[in-house]
């Protein structure tokens, strides 16, 4: 197995989180903070960012997360990179060490743009003491 391209430190404080439940299923919203530090791109997230995770009454969750990092790109030129993350949790599958995402990439940097925008790239979310780390993976590269 390939080895990840980015790894995403993402820190949430419980006291800001929100809930909504009901009898058709529940909302949480999860405001972040973060940082990544990669041969790629070294940057620190914006404020705004917020992972939105929604599950339905048959205990099935969609996450969606969405944030924009300001940092350096690979030629050390001043840049941003968006982020959305999505993926999902299923009763069968809430008991692995991580789960599987989609992350889809924009950005204002040439060096980035050319890599990143386009659509072969997973990540996995996995829970760590500190926070969440996510994996970025090229699916091209093995």
């Amino acid at each position: 197995m390939s080895e990840p391209i980015m790894r995403f430190q993402i820190f949430a404080d419980d006291s800001q989180v929100s809930n909504m439940e009901g009898p058709y299923g529940k909302v949480t919203f999860i405001p972040f903070t973060g940082k990544v530090e990669s041969e790629l791109f070294t940057g620190e997230i914006l404020p705004g960012a917020a992972d939105v995770q929604v599950e339905n009454v048959a205990g099935n969750r969609n996450m969606c997360a969405k944030y924009m990092f300001k940092g350096k790109d690979s030629q050390n030129q001043d840049c941003y990179l968006f982020v959305e993350n999505n993926g999902y949790f299923t009763i069968e599958n809430k008991t692995d060490p991580y789960f599987n995402a989609c992350p889809r990439f924009i950005t204002d940097s040439v060096v980035l743009g050319q890599y990143l925008c386009s659509n072969h790239f997973r990540s996995e979310v996995h829970g760590q003491d500190w926070g969440i780390e996510i994996q970025i993976y090229d699916v091209l590269k093995g």
